[in-house]
Parts: structure tokens; C-alpha cells; sequence
């Protein structure tokens, strides 16, 4: 059962970003680019490596030239993989040197896409929408919040606690928790280490630690992150997570693996029909990752 929290009165502050950019330009394997029709992007593919790409909601349609969804075709030298009435799908070279060409109709927009091989091939790229391209919200038509705002949230979020400590009363309107409870994949375990909740913006902001338990380095989606709460599945509007679970050890004298830890925040703002969540931040959240296999 979900908690949802009082209705109070809220003052809006400001605090100055402290990010230089928007998160996962860092990766090479982990890319994210703002959607733009003007924009002819490059993606880098492999033959032995599956590239996955996800758009901010279900993608009308797809045409392609050089790629075919039959895996037994053997003159097309890319193969795209991808079910209807989904935000994302996988394409993958099937020769050494291949080109290829995709075009994705997105909200009655046309984003053209440029695939080549290459030594170094993206392994998941997320597309994601700026704020003047989003459609308002059906609450009182008030626009979400742009990757900008948000992001200044994620940062407040990590300097919460400093804060706290010396200036209390900047931090009085912000709801904290610490589950601290921890969901087990395969292979690796995560952590949900804080939660933290900006009324004025109705946005959540979830700390998450990942624990790799294997000695293989493990990918996911960092765009695609998101928690289950009660009924309701809530998918991340922004992350500022590497997409990459750095290899555990393996102990010389025991063989026993030793973990590897890397942290990763996201935020939830609203709801993807454009309401308010109004969600506690003490709720019994499930952190959802999708994991890119290898």
C-alpha cells in the first residue's frame, strides 16, 4: 500500500546547480542525447555486442535502409530487434564493417539515426526529451520540469546532508528516508540507500547503491531505472548513474569475490499521465533495473 503525503503549504527556494552538464556523456558505452530533429546522430555498433536504444515513450514507427528484423536475412548487414508498442529496441551489426541507416518516428517527429561499426559500440543509448519539447501537463497545463531543474535537484540531494548541517532551515521543506533495503539480481544486489522528496517540484530523488558480485563488469539502463510502489510502476525522468557496475574481486587465498560499489541517483517527478505523485518518501519502494546483457 502506498503512502501518500500531506498537502502542506511549501516555500521555494533556489540553490545553484552544481553540475556542468547533463549526466552519462562521462561513459562511451553509455550515451544520452537530447532529442533534436536537426540532429543526425551516430551510433556505433558491433557485431558481438548488442546496442540498446530507449525513447522517452513508445515509438510510432521505424524505417530503416541496410537493416533487416530477420536474423536468417543474410544480405542486410544490421539486424534490429524490436516489439511493437515499446520505448526501446536493439539493433547489432551481423557483419564486420556494416552501415546502415534509421529513421524513428517519435511523437509524430522523425529522429534520424547514422549505425556504423566500430571498436568501441555504444551498448545503450537513451534519447530524452528537453523541457520546451515536452507536452505540458494535464494538471492545470503546468510543464514538467526540464533535465536542468532536475538534475539541481539530484544535486541537492547529494549535499542534503551538509546542508542540513550547517544550514538547517534551507532544508526544512525536504522530506528524508533511509530504507537502506536491498533488492537481489543476478549477479549483482542494489541498495536503497536514501530517498528524498522536493514537494514544490512533487519530485522524488532515490540514492541507490550497486553492489557487483560477479568479476564481469555489468551493464544496465541508466534511463530506464525505476521503482515499484504498491501497484504503480514509476520510471526515472532523470539519472545520474554511470550505466556501468565496475567487476568485483576475486580474493586470492579464499576465492571468495569481493563486491564492488558504485552509487547512482535518479528522480521521479510526477506521474507519466502528467499528475502529481505526491508520494512519501517513506513508502516501501522496489528499485527496478534493466540490466543490458552482454
Amino acid at each position: 500500500m502506498e503512502l501518500l503525503r500531506p498537502i502542506i503549504l511549501t516555500v521555494l527556494f533556489t540553490t545553484v546547480s552544481l553540475a556542468q552538464g547533463l549526466p552519462g556523456f562521462e561513459s562511451k558505452f553509455i550515451r544520452q542525447f537530447p532529442l533534436d530533429e536537426q540532429t543526425v546522430y551516430e551510433i556505433k555498433i558491433a557485431k558481438d555486442e548488442v546496442t540498446t536504444l530507449t525513447f522517452p515513450g513508445p515509438v510510432t514507427a521505424l524505417e530503416g535502409a541496410g537493416i533487416t528484423i530477420d536474423p536468417q536475412q543474410s544480405t542486410a548487414p544490421v539486424l534490429l530487434n524490436y516489439q511493437e508498442g515499446r520505448n526501446y529496441f536493439s539493433i547489432r551489426a551481423v557483419a564486420e564493417s556494416a552501415t546502415a541507416s534509421l529513421n524513428v518516428v517519435f511523437k509524430k517527429h522523425t529522429y534520424v539515426l547514422r549505425l556504423h561499426t566500430d571498436k568501441e559500440p555504444f551498448r545503450s543509448v537513451t534519447f530524452y526529451q528537453t523541457g520546451g519539447d515536452v507536452d505540458s501537463r494535464s494538471s492545470g497545463g503546468r510543464a514538467p520540469l526540464s533535465p536542468t531543474k532536475l538534475l539541481g535537484l539530484i544535486d541537492r540531494a547529494k549535499v542534503h546532508h551538509l546542508i542540513e548541517a550547517q544550514h538547517p532551515e534551507l532544508v526544512s521543506q525536504i522530506e528524508t528516508a533511509a530504507p537502506n533495503s536491498r533488492m537481489l539480481y543476478k549477479n549483482f544486489d542494489v541498495v536503497l540507500a536514501e530517498v528524498f522528496r522536493f514537494d514544490p517540484e512533487d519530485t522524488l530523488v532515490f540514492k541507490v547503491l550497486f553492489f557487483n558480485n560477479s568479476t564481469e563488469e555489468i551493464y544496465y539502463q541508466p534511463q530506464t531505472l525505476g521503482v515499484r510502489v504498491g501497484s504503480r510502476i514509476l520510471y526515472s525522468s532523470l539519472s545520474d548513474s554511470s550505466g556501468i557496475m565496475p567487476p568485483g574481486s576475486s580474493e586470492p587465498h579464499s576465492g571468495k569475490i569481493k563486491p564492488s560499489l558504485s552509487i547512482g541517483y535518479f528522480a521521479i517527478a510526477g506521474t507519466p499521465d502528467g499528475n502529481k505523485n505526491n508520494l512519501s518518501p517513506k513508502n516501501e519502494f522496489n528499485v527496478l533495473v534493466n540490466r543490458i546483457q552482454q
